[in-house]
């Protein structure tokens, strides 16, 4: 019985059903490819604990998608978000932004929101670490994870491999001659800081390198500020890097800050690469080489899967892409 008060969860059906969250999720969503014993049972917990079910779809001149951002400062998603609108518009669909940084705590808030508008789909670029929540999410309505993506899920993303473009451009510093290479990344709930720093440490192992842990910094608050001290406090070490991979164009800016402060001189005494590609990395002085995703790709993508998906929900198994990236090289390596 639901206990008064509270909210029944995806993973208290799986529980109660002996069954898996995904196939909770099956059921919901396409019953037919699920045997009827197990339906039959995810049914019976389903009702006991007072499960929503999802709606019928809304009538077709309900167009709205939403895409989840984790934050609306980042020039990184600038991008993204026309891909998503390009995409959306050839479907006649219109897409609603809405900016939240923790959907795993706060996912209930986004489901009713969600339920509030009569969303057709979702696109989430915000990270999703439990699968619980990513699957209670898809149980509501189709959706599609773009840039980032929850490890081991079988629900649609797109994004890139992170890990290859993180050992290339540590490969890249150390063909240079670079040998004590340092790592700003982001925050570790983060799915591409995790698979940068694994590329990155692979990159060094691979050349005889110590993984250093002096010479990894991961800055927690996303902000120029931060970045900037995470920057100054690496530069000021007694044993400072000859290099610097970091994983993102605002922390390689924060960098050139930090060093022209000090009087450090990039490329001669401080190689640097970053990430994304944005237009900050080429107003920065010296311009910055940097690790280029396709940006706009991830978005049309994100959404013309979603597109298909909400069109056609039970056309075919969820798929998953991982994009191109490009080392762009300029004066400071």
């Amino acid at each position: 019985m639901k206990r008064k008060g509270s909210e029944p969860t995806i993973s208290q059906v799986a529980d109660m059903a002996g069954v898996s969250i995904a196939t909770v999720s099956r059921v919901l969503n396409d019953p037919t490819k699920v045997r009827p014993a197990t339906v039959e049972k995810v049914s019976a917990a389903i009702d006991a604990l007072a499960y929503p079910r999802p709606q019928p779809a809304v009538d077709l001149r309900n167009r709205l998608i939403v895409a989840v951002l984790p934050n609306l400062d980042n020039p990184f998603y600038s991008k993204i978000i026309k891909g998503i609108q390009v995409s959306a518009k050839g479907h006649g669909l219109e897409v609603l932004l809405y900016a939240e940084g923790n959907v795993d705590a706060h996912s209930r808030r986004l489901l009713d929101m969600l339920g509030m508008i009569q969303a057709r789909g979702l696109i989430i670029l915000s990270p999703v670490n439990r699968l619980e929540v990513l699957y209670e999410l898809a149980s509501a309505l189709p959706l599609v994870q773009c840039a980032e993506y929850t490890e081991h899920s079988s629900l649609p993303y797109v994004g890139v491999d992170d890990f290859a473009a993180a050992r290339h451009a540590t490969e890249t510093l150390i063909r240079r001659g670079r040998r004590r290479i340092a790592l700003i990344n982001g925050p570790d709930r983060y799915k591409y800081a995790r698979h940068r720093y694994l590329g990155y440490a692979d990159a060094l192992r691979r050349a005889g390198l110590t993984v250093d842990s002096a010479l990894v910094a991961n800055v927690t608050e996303m902000g120029f500020d931060s970045s900037l001290a995470v920057a100054r406090q690496m530069l000021l070490a007694s044993e400072r890097p000859d290099a610097i991979l970091a994983a993102s164009d605002m922390y390689a800016s924060a960098v050139v800050k930090a060093a022209t402060s000090e009087g450090i001189r990039i490329p001669d005494d401080l190689a640097l690469i970053g990430f994304d590609n944005t237009y900050i990395s080429q107003m920065s002085h010296p311009s910055v080489a940097a690790v280029s995703l396709p940006r706009f790709q991830l978005g049309y993508m994100a959404c013309e899967v979603l597109s298909e998906r909400i069109m056609n929900p039970a056309s075919e198994e969820p798929r998953h892409f991982l994009l191109e990236t490009e080392l762009v090289l300029r004066d400071s390596v």
